[in-house]
């Protein structure tokens, strides 16, 4: 064995290794969920002898989880969609843009990636706004908090596509809304996809957002409605085992149907084109 081959099965028997320690964890989850209580109690990592499916029948009546996901899918969806359009919208702006105070704004929006969002204040404003526990206060809180990162992933990724094209665009008639949308926006799927996994993964896992801005339960996201569960069932671990698969199950779904568009939209952006 040569040492690029021994280098190579060096690395993937590592990489096998690491990907225990979080398979193993899934998997202890995944049977659990199926078992009995006097199974689960054992903590062992075992199949179940008997797979017991009624687990998130009882679940779902029980934690009211779909309620839960639907509220999640519906903030989660809605801040997506006017991060992504509004994000590349401004992106696409900011690249192109050779003006001072174009660049300031970019400053002032990188600026917010490193100031953390102050919740007290927020929940005065959505107070006087009559924001407060409504869907469309809590998805413009999230818009606000994740538009910075949305922005300084998107200009990078603009900023390689060559001006060429906006001019041949320009010469053929494309101006404005018709230039961005027919020419540069199809060319943005990839950092698209990109932004959207990330913004879809910290909104759906947020806590603390829906626990200060959302008080009606039948409002409250998969986080809030986990949290309600287990505080109930802490004791009864199938039903909590269950409960978390539930949960993140849409969250992996999503990774696993969108993880080829992550290394290219991060990477696209750093090579000028």
């Amino acid at each position: 064995m040569n040492n690029g081959k021994y280098r190579e099965w060096l690395v993937t028997s590592f990489a096998a290794a690491a990907s225990l320690f979080v398979l193993v964890p899934i998997a202890f989850i995944v049977f659990g969920s199926f078992k009995t209580p006097a199974e689960v109690t054992k903590l062992e990592l075992s199949l179940p002898s008997l797979w017991q499916w009624e687990n998130y029948s009882i679940v779902f009546e029980e934690g009211k989880m779909l309620s839960g996901l639907l509220n999640s899918a519906f903030v989660t969806s809605s801040t997506v969609l006017l991060v992504l359009l509004a994000g590349s919208m401004a992106s696409f702006i900011i690249a192109r843009s050779r003006a001072r105070w174009v660049a300031g704004i970019y400053l002032l929006f990188v600026a917010g990636l490193i100031a953390p969002p102050s919740l007290i204040p927020t929940i005065k404003i959505m107070q006087v706004l009559g924001l407060a526990n409504e869907y469309v206060g809590i998805i413009l809180y999230y818009a606000a908090n994740y538009f910075p990162f949305v922005i300084f992933l998107m200009t990078g990724f603009v900023r390689a596509i060559p001006r060429a094209l906006d001019e041949a665009a320009f010469v053929d008639g494309a101006k404005g809304q018709r230039l961005f949308f027919r020419v540069i926006f199809p060319l943005m799927t990839p950092i698209l996809a990109t932004a959207a996994i990330f913004v879809f993964m910290l909104v759906w896992n947020d806590f603390q957002g829906p626990l200060y801005l959302l008080n009606d339960s039948s409002k409250w996201t998969i986080p809030l409605s986990v949290f309600n569960f287990v505080s109930r069932y802490g004791t009864q671990w199938q039903y909590v085992f269950s409960d978390l698969i539930i949960a993140m199950l849409p969250v992996l779904l999503v990774y696993l149907a969108a993880q080829r568009f992550i290394i290219e939209g991060m990477t696209a952006g750093s090579v000028k084109g």
